[in-house]
């Protein structure tokens, strides 16, 4: 008898964390067929009513697939064409994360002192604060409305969050940002840090809010190299391409000097690199070669009249 007396002794200290692991693991209760789940992205197996999802594990429901997850008085029920993941930690402060990637689920979480669950989409976090909920996402935007209690949702790119109640939604797209409704009233949107998306969406591998830094990071490069091929350009304008038609010997290159030459239709083509000189001007004009210098002038043109001159050449 003493030994009997034991083991069931030792049977009731053991069955309080029995039932206490078995209450953290997501059940099936319901599922169609097409419902798989992997836990490598890789190989697929069926799920069925009665097991067990592992943690972490990534949940996919075809066109006609639908499954309903129990964990005590909490469910989630994945509607077709679905994929999202449930990560359990007791020891974090945000004990589940509900990593939904596309598709749409609706959810009942149990009301806590401390919120406990979050849902992660491609476009914003849902902080669950004790309610029932539907959240839905896609290619370009993700969306929740809320039947009975509290979310909190903070968009990532844009840096918006709202706490939506009962009868009210919010959107987040990823081009126009959040955008609320409600039946009666809507709810107030405040701004706060952005931040970036922890799943991208379907069909990319950017996520929402590094993209935005990445843009705006590239977008300020670009205008610093502009600036600085502006101010080399500056440097290296010429300001006059112009040829001089020297009709009294006179021929004029580009720039502010004078070719000088001595004979008829001579035509300075002086092309400047900079303000002020006229560069590599061969102004033909009769029997003289000017080279960017003035006939009989002082240009002070820097050389042949290659850049880095402001001089002007004068006739006398």
């Amino acid at each position: 008898m003493s030994t009997i007396f034991r083991i069931l002794i030792a049977a009731l200290i053991l069955l309080p964390t029995a039932v206490f692991a078995a209450a953290d693991d997501w059940r099936v209760v319901k599922a169609t067929d097409q419902v798989k789940y992997t836990v490598d992205r890789t190989n697929w197996q069926d799920l069925r009513p009665g097991e067990v999802v592992p943690n972490r594990a990534w949940v996919s429901t075809g066109p006609r697939g639908r499954v309903q997850l129990a964990r005590g008085v909490e469910s989630i029920t994945f509607q077709p064409n679905t994929l999202a993941a449930i990560c359990t930690n007791e020891s974090a402060a945000m004990k589940t994360q509900i990593y939904q990637q596309v598709g749409s689920l609706d959810l009942e979480i149990e009301k806590r002192s401390q919120p406990h669950t979050t849902v992660q989409t491609p476009y914003f976090a849902a902080v669950v604060k004790g309610t029932i909920f539907h959240v839905t996402a896609d290619r370009t935007k993700a969306s929740v409305a809320v039947d009975r209690g509290l979310v909190q949702v903070t968009s990532f790119a844009s840096g918006q969050r709202s706490n939506v109640a009962p009868g009210q939604s919010a959107t987040v797209d990823k081009k126009a940002g959040m955008t609320v409704a409600g039946r009666l009233s809507k709810p107030e949107i405040t701004s706060v840090a952005p931040s970036v998306a922890q799943i991208p969406a379907v069909g990319t591998t950017k996520l929402a809010g590094a993209t935005a830094e990445a843009k705006s990071s590239s977008s300020a490069t670009s205008k610093t190299t502009n600036a600085n091929d502006d101010d080399s350009s500056s440097n290296g304008k010429s300001n006059g391409n112009s040829s001089s038609n020297g009709n009294s010997g006179n021929g004029t290159s580009g720039g502010n000097g004078n070719s000088g030459g001595n004979g008829n239709n001579g035509n300075g083509n002086g092309h400047s690199d900079d303000s002020g000189n006229s560069g590599n001007g061969n102004g033909n004009s009769g029997n003289g070669n000017g080279n960017g210098n003035s006939g009989k002038g002082d240009n002070n043109g820097g050389g042949n009249g290659n850049g880095g001159g402001h001089g002007k050449g004068k006739d006398k």
